[in-house]
């Protein structure tokens, strides 16, 4: 038999595990409204306003590699389009370097822009360009850092591109 104190303390955890289980229901809901899908977004249509968060890893540069500037312009110009007010777009810009060992790696000739010297627009300068001319604001740049994060944290090896993480600004108030 409990006692008083005992049966107090069991209704406290029982309280503490109820809002737990609330809590967790509550995502799991979010997360059926989370879908992933592969394909050319360059070629898809895209409902404007409609995505809270666009992710874009290890993607640009094939993207410019293969439709140029005008093609790259666009993935962004299209990305700030289909955000919602006040969404996010976190994009993991691959380094220049990484663009002459990709072409050089296709045999210099696969991508049909084989020419990366050709590009205008550079990796360094996309923060820049999105936020100036598609009309992005910064809200963080990440780095894949190892678990000793702190001082003296050293990047993840292969893992060392910055991801910036950028907000379309909410609607203007009339």
């Amino acid at each position: 038999m409990l006692d008083q104190q005992q049966w107090q303390d069991q209704r406290q955890q029982f309280r503490q595990l109820t809002s737990r289980v609330q809590q967790l229901s509550g995502q799991i809901k979010a997360l059926t409204r989370v879908s992933f899908k592969a394909g050319n977004w360059l070629e898809q249509g895209c409902a404007s306003n409609k995505y809270e968060v666009v992710t874009c890893f290890s993607v640009s540069k094939w993207v410019h590699l293969n439709w140029g500037d005008d093609g790259l312009i666009s993935l962004f110009h299209k990305f700030y389009r289909c955000l919602a007010p006040g969404g996010l777009l976190v994009l993991e810009p691959q380094p220049w370097k990484s663009y002459q060992a990709a072409v050089h790696k296709q045999g210099g000739t696969a991508a049909p822009f084989s020419k990366p010297e050709q590009l205008k627009l550079r990796p360094e300068g996309f923060l820049d360009f999105l936020t100036q001319r598609v009309g992005f604001v910064l809200v963080q740049q990440l780095s894949a850092v190892s678990r000793a994060a702190g001082p003296g944290a050293v990047p993840v090896k292969g893992f060392d591109r910055p991801i910036l993480v950028l907000r379309k600004p909410a609607a203007l108030a009339n």
